[in-house]
């Protein structure tokens, strides 16, 4: 039984890791930032988290007035669909503080707090990659610098409290 659950994981991480290359590629080729879990990371969620999860990223810099094109992969581990999955992208301070509460509000409220997909959420089939693309307009009134964006996936219940699953952070420029 042991054998066949490390021989699970394996096949998992493996697929997942030909999917992130396949994504690192893409963004590559258009000139993207990008980040994704390390194969290690991967092996780590697999074996610990049961839950979709945030795999990799990829987004641009942009002048003031601009958009930051950001896009999201998000992973099914698990052995049967998962859905009402939302995820809001924001800037600011968030991935620097532990407690999702409190880390859902560290926002620069000069940006546009952006939540995707529609009614009814994402689902995601077992084994599966999906991916959410956001334009997060910057706004006119902002220093060029970096700023912190972030990206949380929770799964939705519908009349009681959500299931919090992942955040990431993504720095871009405004240029």
């Amino acid at each position: 039984m042991e054998e066949k659950k490390i021989t699970d994981v394996n096949e998992k991480a493996k697929t997942l890791l030909t999917e992130i290359e396949k994504q690192r590629e893409e963004a590559k080729k258009k000139g993207l930032m990008f980040t994704a879990l390390s194969e290690d990371e991967i092996y780590r969620k697999l074996t610990k988290k049961k839950s979709p999860m945030i795999v990799w990223q990829g987004w641009n810099s942009a002048a003031p007035h601009g958009t930051i094109n950001y896009s999201v992969g998000i992973h099914n581990p698990d052995p049967d669909q998962k859905f009402w999955l939302f995820c809001p992208v924001f800037v600011g301070l968030a991935k620097i503080v532990t407690d999702v509460s409190d880390a859902a509000s560290a926002v620069d409220s000069r940006y546009a707090r952006l939540t995707m997909p529609d009614f009814d959420g994402l689902s995601i089939n077992s084994g599966a990659t999906s991916s959410l693309n956001f334009s997060l307009p910057i706004p006119t009134n902002v220093e060029r610098t970096n700023y912190l964006g972030n990206c949380f996936l929770f799964m939705s219940t519908w009349h009681d409290l959500g299931e919090y699953l992942d955040r990431s952070l993504f720095v871009f420029k405004v240029t």
